[in-house]
């Protein structure tokens, strides 16, 4: 391309990799439609009325999800994808059986707890086979692996060594407790993705459908191009606006990744630094407020607190993750000497502005609702019909009744990945309660640590490395949640600190190898090597470490103190993670020596250390490396420049 030529951003942004899912026509295709946008209007029809009973609430998106993941992914590489075959109508009529079910009998399920009739444990089994088989399909084999593993752990308890032995539970009960309660398969993770999640996901669905894709890239596009390292740069502004919305790393990457990462190429990016830019940028989307992907909401059941009180908790920290990632991307630039586009390249910023302003409206709604008292099912209620009517009447990408259509059935489809890991995740909680688990696992994690909180962290964040191997971050947090968070609490940290704690460092699994999702599907973008992608994506996203530390520490950082020690605590870790960065690129104002790059460690650890004394040794030792390079004069000459440009 011609570096003359003015860089035109893509009217349709949009997911392109090869679907898991069936390519169905004709018949097939109307029947699998109209069940999805059924099952979007009932659920935005509840958001607006209220439930019609916990168990349907809970049953019919079990239900619903297994139905459609059924017919909709294939049971092996060998299976029709043009069609659906008997064998599949047949589980599908089979999860409706199991729904309906429990939905109709509930009443009578409830008066005979504990005495489960012949229908209730041969309903029972079926849908514990059916969650099993779901997963299998929609999310593969590790995670059908482990709640295989936590089922046998329910009956192999009394043959068990030490402290994971129990007294075993009989068939009666197991199918009983998972399948006729509140507790397993329909338990509070259904009622929490039922209630919330789905309704903010068929938000998002809308929210790109009416443009706001392009606008969101489009926008930071238009200021941060001319910057040094422009392109990088966007990925970060724009991977954090879109990652709150999608709540998905990988369809983040695959959203703005399609356009920022060949813009980071054609300045001078090397293809598996642009792949990793975008990974750890598109990383930080589940963390940025307002909307968090899933997690506000499961921490908010989880802690009993309210959405707000999450959302608010985790603004500063979400800012300092992607201030890590600009200053790394802001360093490698200058060290490899890239510059940003012209000004010809850019559109302007003001004229995107007039056309596309309206797009912040609807998250400035949900987040005025969210802030006056309304739950969050009304608030993404009225979030995604304000979004609808923006579709209706935006003259620049206006869609009509048929795209309203797809929409209601592109959302459901698109949260089946999500909702195919409540039902076992409903299971491995349901197991973990009944054998008392979660407190043998508290006791040996503050066992094989000594008591020392900060070994603690260590091993649940390798936990929940492991964990990210095979299962989505939702999934790796929800486990962790009821495994860990009691182990962090006895060592003295806050409930709600656990919980975030645990939420923040399940994210690494999507740019940590060997499996990284998310820098596997930007390495396909790029056309890099993705173990290398994988690896240098895990460098951009160290940042990601560094809040975690400080909500155990310094409980300031997440309001629990006077605005005083906030703003101490947050100014020190902010240089702390510029000294952390220059020290992971190898660069402040020109590369380092050796004992450069350790100083400079030195110096971020001690910034990010709690303490008064330690946060004025780590600015004292950081800024004479800083004057020592020759910060003051660089600083002195671009001002000058600035001014005489003025």
């Amino acid at each position: 391309m011609d570096e003359r030529t003015p860089v035109n951003i893509p009217d349709k942004v949009e997911n392109q990799s090869k679907s898991k899912i069936r390519n169905l026509k004709g018949s097939w295709a109307l029947l699998i439609g109209i069940l999805a946008a059924a099952f979007t209007l009932y659920y935005l029809y509840t958001a607006k009325f209220g439930i019609h009973s916990p168990q349907a609430s809970r049953g019919f998106y079990v239900g619903l999800t297994y139905i459609l993941v059924l017919l909709l992914y294939p049971a092996s590489k060998k299976a029709p994808r043009d069609r659906i075959p008997w064998y599949d109508l047949l589980l599908a009529l089979l999860a409706a059986l199991v729904t309906g079910y429990f939905v109709v009998e509930w009443p009578q399920i409830v008066q005979r707890i504990g005495v489960p009739s012949s229908s209730d444990l041969v309903l029972g089994a079926v849908a514990v086979l059916l969650t099993l088989e779901v997963s299998r399909r929609a999310m593969g084999n590790v995670m059908t692996f482990l709640g295989v593993m936590f089922v046998l752990y329910a009956f192999l308890g009394p043959y068990l060594p030490g402290i994971l032995a129990h007294k075993g539970y009989t068939l009666k009960r197991f199918l009983s407790f998972q399948y006729t309660s509140f507790n397993g398969i329909y338990g509070v993770v259904s009622q929490i993705f039922a209630t919330y999640v789905f309704l903010f996901l068929i938000f998002g669905t809308f929210l790109e459908k009416s443009g706001a894709a392009r606008f969101f890239i489009e926008f930071p596009y238009a200021f941060a191009g001319r910057l040094r390292g422009g392109p990088a740069k966007l990925a970060v502004l724009a991977s954090g606006v879109m990652g709150s919305i999608s709540g998905s790393a990988v369809a983040n990457v695959l959203t703005t990744g399609t356009f920022t990462i060949p813009l980071m190429k054609r300045i001078g990016y090397r293809p598996h630094v642009a792949a990793a830019i975008e990974t750890a940028a598109s990383t930080g989307g589940q963390i940025m407020p307002p909307l968090m992907g899933a997690g506000a909401f499961l921490i908010a059941e989880f802690t009993g607190r309210t959405y707000w009180d999450v959302v608010v908790v985790s603004f500063i920290p979400a800012l300092l993750y992607y201030f890590s990632v600009y200053m790394m991307v802001d360093l490698e630039a200058a060290k490899e000497g890239l510059k940003g586009l012209s000004k010809e390249e850019l559109p302007d910023p003001w004229q995107i502005l007039r056309r596309g302003w309206f797009y912040f409206l609807p998250v400035v709604l949900i987040i005025g609702l969210l802030m006056t008292g309304y739950t969050p099912a009304v608030a993404g209620f009225w979030g995604t019909m304000a979004t609808i009517f923006l579709g209706l009447v935006n003259p620049y990408h206006r869609f009509g009744l048929k795209e309203i259509w797809k929409g209601c059935s592109e959302a459901a489809i698109r949260s089946l990945p999500v909702g195919a890991t409540v039902g076992i995740i409903g299971i491995i909680i349901g197991v973990t309660q009944l054998t008392g688990l979660g407190l043998k696992f508290s006791d040996i994690v503050v066992s094989l640590s000594g008591g020392i909180l900060l070994l603690a962290l260590i091993l649940i964040t390798l936990a929940s490395y492991v964990l990210g191997m095979g299962l989505t971050v939702t999934s790796s947090y929800i486990i962790l949640a009821i495994l860990a968070a009691p182990a962090l609490k006895e060592l003295g940290v806050p409930l709600l600190a656990a919980h975030l704690i645990i939420f923040w460092v399940s994210q690494d699994a999507n740019l940590t190898p060997p499996v990284c999702l998310a820098a596997f599907a930007a390495a396909s973008v790029a056309k890099s090597e993705p173990m290398k992608t994988g690896w240098t994506a895990w460098m951009f996203g160290r940042g990601l470490y560094i809040p975690p530390l400080l909500m155990a520490y310094s409980p300031a950082f997440l309001l629990n103190g006077t605005p005083a020690e906030f703003l101490v605590v947050t100014a020190s870790a902010a240089l702390g993670i510029v000294a952390f960065s220059s020290g992971f690129v190898n660069y402040l104002h020109r590369r380092m020596a050796v004992w450069e790059r350790v100083l400079v460690f030195l110096a971020g650890g001690l910034l990010v250390v709690p303490g008064i004394e330690t946060d004025l040794l780590g600015a004292a030792l950081f800024l004479a490396l800083w004057t020592f390079q020759g910060g003051p004069q660089a600083l002195l000459g671009r001002v000058t420049a600035a001014s005489r440009t003025a």
